[in-house]
């Protein structure tokens, strides 16, 4: 196990218990992704658009580091504005960092050169990093010229938003999971109105269940609407 002298930070361990690989609905262009995301290779770049992914395997990444009690760390950058680019100075001696949303700090400085020194450090101690976005590195807007440049070294890999025919997918695949039997009328009319993000599908699967519940009834396409207000 690596880095147990990293801070003690309360983000380590902000993982959603949804996000983990095994309740990733895996596409056959997600193949090589996952593949090289449950390697041990120490830079990953990956992006898409919202909805695609990125963060659910991000999480997922830290909950199996977690699992092997190893250090880890999960960061949404879309949240940099409540905190301090300090705050990941030292973490490189943790086995795992995983930066989601690095197009929110870009322009920002003090955050890239942040960024930029753990990736330096990174390199020193065997630590991993993985960063998303929704944009390749060669379109983001750097003003740091440096890690741009290091991070257009990274393994680059996109992760695509489904169609139509994938939200369905997804839709029984999480479904199954929770043991709900939809058919295909509903799981259909549900995948036209929602997207593919993992927590609108958790949110509206945990609320057709409650409602089925409570009117002691099953799930049909006017509770949907009912409850969805679609």
């Amino acid at each position: 196990m690596r880095g147990e002298s990293g801070p003690q930070l309360p983000l380590n361990l902000n993982l959603d218990s949804e996000t983990r690989f095994q309740n990733f609905f895996e596409f056959s262009s997600d193949a090589e992704i996952l593949k090289e995301l449950k390697s041990e290779t120490s830079f990953v770049y990956l992006w898409g658009s919202e909805g695609s992914g990125r963060s659910h395997l991000l999480q997922a990444v830290c909950h199996v580091a977690y699992s092997r009690q190893e250090s880890s760390m999960f960061l949404s950058l879309t949240k940099a504005e409540s905190y301090s680019p300090e705050m990941l100075t030292g973490i490189e001696g943790m086995s795992v960092v995983c930066l989601d949303d690095i197009q929110a700090i870009t322009m920002d400085l003090a955050w890239e050169e942040a960024i930029f020194r753990l990736y330096n450090e990174a390199q020193e101690t065997n630590c991993r990093l993985i960063i998303s976005s929704d944009r390749s590195p060669q379109d983001l807007s750097v003003s740091l010229a440096d890690l741009q440049s290091r991070l257009c070294g990274f393994p680059v890999f996109k992760l695509y938003s489904p169609g139509e025919k994938e939200r369905f997918d997804i839709l029984k695949f999480r479904a199954e999971l929770r043991g709900m039997k939809l058919d295909n009328d509903i799981l259909n009319y549900i995948a036209k109105n929602i997207r593919r993000n993992l927590h609108e599908i958790i949110d509206l699967l945990n609320m057709l269940d409650e409602a089925s519940k409570i009117e002691k009834r099953k799930i049909t396409i006017p509770l949907i609407k009912k409850v969805m207000g679609w």
